[in-house]
């Protein structure tokens, strides 16, 4: 019996473990979601992904670096053409702050000068 109560106590540290990390990583994606720039104080950034990006997508992640991102995903037009773009922010959980890490468009990395263009844009929509 001491067995089983052993199994049932380690399957409960599991879950725990599986709930508390689900809530951390949507605790990172709410604080960019909701969060504004400095730049744009008017609108979050899930506002403007709504209003500039097809179909926007969020997911979190911790890195090697140990590090929490943010990437959102959406489809937009680049001089005509549809293409994913994928704006990766950097999340500091001890002080409630992201900033902006990295720009893809179709897994092509772009410069900090491309991402600061398209969040004003997006920002503009």
């Amino acid at each position: 019996m001491a067995g089983f109560n052993f199994v049932k106590k380690l399957k409960l540290i599991f879950i725990s473990l599986f709930l508390f990390t689900s809530c951390s990583s949507d605790n990172a994606v709410d604080l960019v979601k909701n969060g504004k720039l400095d730049s744009c104080p008017q609108k979050t950034l899930g506002q403007m992904a709504k209003d500039y990006m097809a179909s926007p997508s969020w997911k979190s992640l911790i890195a090697d670096d140990g590090l929490t991102y943010v990437n959102l995903t959406g489809g937009i037009t680049y001089d005509g053409t549809p293409i994913t773009a994928k704006i990766q922010f950097l999340v500091n959980k001890d002080v409630n702050r992201f900033e902006l890490n990295a720009l893809e468009f179709n897994n092509l990395p772009q410069n900090t000068f491309m991402a600061i263009g398209l969040l004003n844009n997006m920002c503009k929509a």
